[in-house]
């Protein structure tokens, strides 16, 4: 699939989406996360890495809450994005990353925050841009609503995880992309801008 419009191609993804999840089984839901998430614990870059930015998805995201308990459980760093809610208001689209306590349910970790989604509850601890993590591996799983498998990305359009993984990059951070998402989101190419991202690895 090659479509030109971004807006258009969203338009298309959602619609996608919406179906395809709408004819599958509580059953065939289960295997198709249980085939995520072992695709992507099996990969080297995540057992090595000591930090693990994961999301917490909405209705049309691949889930990754299995992988999130199985991160904190190997007592692995985990953090998951929180929407800067006083810069939205402004209109400018930043996040941050908030680390969960290891032993916690996650459900009493988390609150309604922007847009609807799931976000970390306050008192949780900030990721900070600073020197001392700059020699920690980072895995960042990135979710988007479609992926080529070469690693170009299409995302909601409001640019959260582009202008945090600049930032990232800017401050000196080593890590890896990880786009992940179902397979009915995969497409043949996406036209990609200058300030877009490629991603290290899709997994679907």
């Amino acid at each position: 699939m090659e479509i030109s419009s971004k807006s258009a191609l969203r338009k298309e993804m959602r619609a996608c989406l919406k179906s395809f999840l709408a004819g599958v089984t509580d059953a065939e839901r289960k295997a198709l996360k249980e085939d995520l998430r072992k695709k992507i614990e099996c990969l080297p870059e995540f057992k090595n890495a000591e930090i693990i930015f994961a999301y917490i998805p909405d209705k049309l995201e691949a889930d990754c809450a299995p992988i999130i308990q199985d991160a904190l459980a190997d007592k692995k760093n985990v953090a998951v994005p929180k929407v800067d809610s006083e810069l939205l208001k402004s209109g400018r689209s930043e996040m941050d990353f908030y680390f969960l306590k290891r032993g916690r349910e996650l459900s009493a970790q988390l609150e309604i925050g922007a847009y609807g989604i799931l976000e970390p509850k306050k008192g949780l601890k900030k990721f900070r841009m600073r020197p001392r993590f700059r020699r920690r591996r980072i895995f960042v799983i990135v979710p988007g609503l479609a992926f080529t498998q070469e690693g170009k990305r299409l995302g909601h359009g409001k640019g959260f995880y582009d202008i945090f993984i600049k930032k990232l990059k800017d401050s000196g951070h080593k890590f890896f992309l990880c786009g992940f998402c179902l397979p009915c989101q995969i497409v043949e190419n996406l036209c990609t801008e200058e300030h877009d991202i490629l991603m290290d690895k899709v997994i679907f």
